[in-house]
């Protein structure tokens, strides 16, 4: 309904607007590090990928740069469109740039899509 559209408006807004677009993908079926952990914990990858796109973001965000985390999007189109080898999981789609304003309110929540829970509820 009307708030699925106002998501859809959102995430648009920010796809088009982006000035840098990362499609971060992990690659499961790498021989690197000879197996090493991927036998017992072959999730551990994506975990790892997960790591470095969260110290990307913090990173960025000390540097006055915003990241917005797309999550609704076809990830085997993408995969596709992009050419990557099947083996190629995607893990994360960023909209990279220079916020239009400052805030410490995330964007969602400023628009009415979801409010934080209260701390007491924490």
């Amino acid at each position: 309904g009307d708030k699925k559209q106002k998501y859809a408006s959102l995430k648009l807004s920010g796809m088009r607007e982006a000035p840098v677009q990362l499609a971060i993908f992990c690659d499961d079926a790498t021989i690197k590090g000879a197996g090493l952990g991927a036998q017992t914990m072959p999730e551990m990858r994506r975990y790892s990928v997960v790591s470095a796109i969260t110290l990307f973001w913090l990173a960025a965000r000390c540097a006055g740069i915003g990241v917005g985390w797309v999550s609704i999007l076809d990830a085997m189109k993408l995969r596709e469109d992009l050419g990557v080898p099947s083996s190629w999981e995607l893990v994360g789609y960023l909209c990279v740039g220079y916020p239009e304003e400052d805030n410490d309110t995330p964007e969602l929540e400023r628009y009415g899509w979801e409010k934080r829970m209260s701390e007491d509820l924490v």
